[in-house]
């Protein structure tokens, strides 16, 4: 069956060829890989709190990697909503004139923020979805984290707009509790080790047609992510929804 992979980074080494190995994989896989940069390849500068210029390096780097594989990659714009008026400017233009079909949201700024919303408001208008960060961290969230309340809270405010938990929020149970009362919100599944049951407990809270595949390549590995759905007992029918059926229909309504 063919396979969208929504959480793939393109920051894996010194040059953006070394993506071809990234490729390679979606090839043997038959995937589509929906990618982000949220630095330049190579760039070692701290980037928890980007400039709107280093955003623009970023989406070009992805830009590039769209035209060079145009059958095998997506793309989503990066951007620090803290820079209102830039941040805006570049996510429109990435959309309406690049191919772009969605926005991620990193730690610059919690969720909560108004500059936020108006992010997703622009989502909504190209019918794109936002994929949000959200973890649970033993020693307390960093700087600009949002937690899962806060996603389910955004979701909330914008019932129309499709909102990506990237990660489930970090903790698959917990976060699908949370996420249990915003039907407008897709459980990204990326990121986490290969435990058991972590997808059937997802599905158990939020419904089989919430849940979506992704990898956080190269962070991890393709194979140890496709294990924590194959290696479920959910029926064939989920298991296709979750690996490409849901994201398939996302991206069948964006306007971009």
């Amino acid at each position: 069956m063919p396979i969208i992979d929504v959480h793939v980074h393109t920051d894996v080494g010194k040059s953006l060829d070394d993506f071809a190995e990234q490729i390679a994989i979606a090839e043997q896989f038959d995937a589509v890989l929906v990618t982000y940069a949220i630095r330049p390849v190579g760039d070692a500068t701290r980037y928890s709190f980007p400039t709107a210029e280093f955003c623009a390096r970023s989406n070009d780097e992805t830009y590039e990697l769209m035209q060079r594989y145009p059958k095998r990659v997506r793309g989503f714009c990066y951007v620090n909503p803290y820079h209102a008026d830039a941040a805006a400017a570049e996510l429109e233009r990435r959309l309406s004139q690049h191919g772009f079909v969605g926005l991620k949201l990193w730690h610059a700024l919690p969720c909560d923020d108004p500059r936020v919303d108006r992010m997703v408001e622009i989502c909504e208008h190209y019918r794109v979805p936002a994929l949000q960060h959200t973890w649970l961290k033993a020693g307390g969230l960093g700087y600009g984290e949002s937690p899962p309340e806060m996603v389910a809270d955004l979701a909330r405010r914008h019932p129309n707009a499709t909102i990506i938990a990237a990660h489930a929020g970090g903790d698959y149970e917990y976060g699908a509790k949370v996420f249990r009362s915003t039907p407008n919100v897709l459980l990204d599944i990326a990121g986490n080790e290969c435990n058991a049951d972590g997808v059937q407990i997802l599905v158990d809270h939020a419904g089989a047609e919430r849940v979506i595949f992704g990898t956080d390549m190269p962070g991890r590995s393709f194979p140890s992510q496709l294990a924590k759905v194959l290696g479920t007992d959910l029926p064939s029918a989920d298991k296709e929804k979750i690996l490409y059926g849901n994201m398939a229909r996302v991206l069948a309504e964006c306007r971009a």
